[in-house]
């Protein structure tokens, strides 16, 4: 691999529109303290490119075979996963959402704002659209994790002549300790609404894997109130093809609300497992999750709050999110909590003590999540 600055500091005419902002002057903008420094006295020729759509599939799945998509794309999601040159904005708030959902689980006290992110793209740059490409991804991330108040504290640029890839890394960053506060491992920083005053976190987590307990409730918080789309996901990735129309991740503002009510969910020790929902979705998220103890899924609440017919759409859709059990004494807890701060969730199961992998059942009852969808259908026709 080698570095190339040009990448970084031309400018980009891409479908024959020149973009006023370089990629370094992008990333500038979230960076950590202040702008980055930008490149000056040289300049660089032009970078012309062209961007390419995913091409429209008619490939349908059946949710007949969910549970041989379940196995192919576990087995896929432990590989290292490359850039989805066709979906660079979706692929790349993806990657954002999923480096700080994966802090979420740590043991400790912080919220959002207090973490940083370091960011990497390997990069090849021969392929037509791969330029294209690396300006929306980049544009895509600066804009996110601006909107999502954390800051970038560095990245890396190299290109390669192998598959493009794309890395995120959130952390919370050292700084001096309060000596008022002696014999704890604590931050001091200014008072903000998405930042702890005294953060700490350790490297102890949240149980990753589910307790066998079948009165336990599996609940699933998407972090986005985006539609659900196959296009770009893995997937599709494993069926040998690109998928359609993927998911547009849009909504920082409710990715912030989401994250800090689950997180202060996982420091009270409400939350007993969890896992990030991200790459295979929620399917693969569950799949993890199921060790000695397997996982009975009901899809039905979720399908009826979407008005969505396709299983499958639902479980290997790419929206940011976690499942997590908890206990069905602290259901109510939960339920207010979350409603509280206006966020919706979906009791998707049980775990199975029985077994050691996923199985579906579908109910017909009037659950709590049909019940929210069939009001606010009902608002929605009085207010014609």
């Amino acid at each position: 691999m080698t570095k190339k600055d040009s990448a970084l500091h031309s400018q980009y005419i891409i479908d024959g529109i020149r973009y006023d902002a370089t990629p370094a002057e992008l990333l500038s903008e979230c960076m950590k303290d202040g702008d980055f420094p930008l490149q000056t006295g040289q300049r660089f020729d032009d970078i012309i490119d062209e961007s390419t759509d995913p091409p429209v599939t008619s490939f349908r799945y059946d949710s007949a075979y969910d549970l041989q998509y379940i196995e192919e794309c576990s087995r896929e999601a432990v590989k290292e996963r490359f850039f989805r040159l066709l979906y660079p904005q979706a692929f790349t708030r993806q990657r954002v959402a999923k480096a700080l959902t994966d802090r979420i689980w740590n043991k400790g006290h912080f919220r959002l704002g207090n973490l940083d992110l370091w960011a990497k793209w390997s990069w090849n740059i021969r392929p037509l659209g791969n330029m294209a490409a690396f300006y929306q991804s980049v544009e895509a991330a600066s804009s996110y994790i601006f909107d999502l108040g954390v800051k970038l504290n560095d990245y890396v640029y190299e290109e390669t002549d192998s598959e493009s890839n794309l890395e995120f890394y959130a952390w919370l960053p050292e700084k001096e300790a309060d000596s008022s506060d002696e014999g704890q491992d604590e931050i001091s920083l200014k008072d903000s609404p998405f930042q702890s005053r005294h953060p700490w976190i350790s490297e102890e987590r949240c149980a990753s894997r589910l307790r066998p307990d079948a009165s336990d409730w599996l609940i699933y918080i998407p972090f986005d109130t985006c539609s659900y789309r196959i296009g770009g996901s893995l997937l599709a990735q494993t069926q040998g093809h690109n998928g359609g129309i993927g998911p547009h991740i849009q909504d920082p503002d409710y990715f912030i609300d989401c994250y800090e009510v689950v997180r202060e969910l996982v420091e009270d020790g409400i939350v007993i497992a969890g896992a990030t929902v991200s790459d295979g979705g929620l399917a693969t998220a569950a799949a993890s999750m199921c060790g000695e103890c397997g996982a009975i899924l009901d899809l039905s609440g979720l399908m009826a709050s979407y008005q969505e017919t396709d299983r499958t759409r639902l479980l290997f859709s790419e929206i940011p999110g976690v499942l997590i059990q908890i206990t069905d004494n602290d259901y109510d807890y939960l339920d207010s909590q979350l409603l509280l701060q206006d966020v919706a969730y979906y009791p998707v199961g049980h775990p199975d003590p029985e077994s050691s992998g996923i199985s579906f059942k579908e109910s017909r009852r009037a659950d709590v999540a049909g019940i929210l969808a069939s009001l606010l259908e009902q608002a929605s026709e009085g207010e014609d």
